[in-house]
């Protein structure tokens, strides 16, 4: 989910509930807090780790979730950081054991919207690194983002109305700010949950669609960048199959076919008959190429053969199709986890630039 849907659930439901100002702060904090990951992720790029020290990682667990918690809560305390903030928003937190509670809770909340999405989260590391996922949304749902930044307008423009309403008392009685919040937020906090069920059924029915198609396969079914677009990954044992669903026509509208290894030789003499498997063997020892692979869908290779070196690229066949048909900006989003490239020479491999 984005960051605006992240931090809107609870805080929409918190004020709703009359919650006090400084565990309201603190539960919205912790429902930002495992995205802070991405000022962290740099890390990889300098010390290269098979560590899931990566967006969607350590921080999006239940037992490293609890540590960023309140590492991110004791900063946020601080009198130095509480006055910037303060600056943009109203905001009030302190370092206590029930802050630490809301705002554990916050992660939780985090957590729990960012498994149904697509390629979901590591709940359990670090005892496993496997990645729980519903498969209900994508990763970041065009029409939801619309309804937060809605929502958002929503309680922006209602602010400014009560601060330019008179107080209870005043020419005939209104009612206060403080009970006028409340209820507005309440109102608003059904609104929302009402619109994520409305998203959430529309692509759980498409998603029974395209899974009723391919019931006698053996295929995997996620949801595409488009709400009424899913794609459904065959996987045999010398290609992957890629189709894309259109749950509105209930018609596959575009297949494509991925060999799990193409070869390019450039008309140089083969080596040795193992030295291309010896190749995929050292770059599968690198921890970019382990990152690769623990988020793919699927792994599909491209191998070349040049002046005795080989040249692989290590590929994602659904976002390769994504890339293929989704808009540009969703283009943009998923390329950086479309393929990793890795030069090997002899028994020595390296990241391409």
């Amino acid at each position: 989910m984005d960051i605006f849907s992240h931090a809107l659930l609870p805080y929409l439901l918190g004020s709703s509930l009359r919650m006090n100002k400084k565990l309201l702060s603190a539960f919205v904090l912790g429902a930002i807090a495992p995205d802070l990951d991405l000022l962290v992720v740099w890390i990889n790029s300098i010390y290269p780790t098979s560590l899931l020290i990566v967006h969607r990682g350590f921080t999006h667990t239940f037992f490293f979730g609890f540590f960023t918690a309140l590492i991110v809560l004791y900063l946020a305390s601080r009198r130095p950081v509480l006055a910037a903030v303060r600056r943009f928003v109203d905001f009030d937190v302190e370092f206590t054991a029930p802050a630490l509670a809301f705002a554990y809770a916050g992660i939780l909340c985090h957590l729990f919207l960012d498994f149904l999405t697509t390629r979901g989260v590591p709940l359990l590391y670090p005892l496993e690194m496997t990645r729980f996922s519903a498969e209900i949304y994508y990763h970041t749902e065009f029409f939801v983002l619309m309804g937060s930044l809605a929502v958002l307008a929503a309680l922006a423009w209602d602010n400014r109305s009560r601060k330019l309403r008179p107080r209870q008392g005043q020419f005939g009685g209104t009612s206060s700010r403080s009970e006028s919040a409340p209820s507005f937020n309440k109102n608003m906090f059904i609104i929302f949950v009402v619109f994520l069920l409305m998203v959430g059924a529309v692509r759980i029915d498409g998603k029974e669609a395209a899974q009723s198609l391919f019931e006698n396969k053996s295929a995997e079914v996620y949801p595409d960048s488009n709400l009424l677009s899913w794609v459904a990954l065959e996987n045999y044992s010398d290609h992957f199959q890629v189709h894309e669903f259109d749950a509105l026509s209930g018609r596959i509208e575009h297949s494509y076919e991925f060999p799990r290894l193409y070869v390019q030789t450039n008309g140089e003499p083969l080596p040795e008959h193992d030295s291309l498997s010896r190749a995929v063997d050292a770059a599968e020892s690198l921890p970019e190429f382990k990152l690769f692979r623990w988020r793919a869908y699927g792994v599909a290779t491209n191998a070349s053969l040049q002046n005795g070196s080989w040249h692989l690229e290590f590929y994602d066949p659904v976002v390769r199709e994504e890339i293929m048909n989704a808009w540009p900006v969703f283009q943009m989003a998923v390329r950086v986890y479309s393929s990793v490239r890795v030069d090997v020479n002899g028994d020595e491999a390296i990241l391409a630039k």
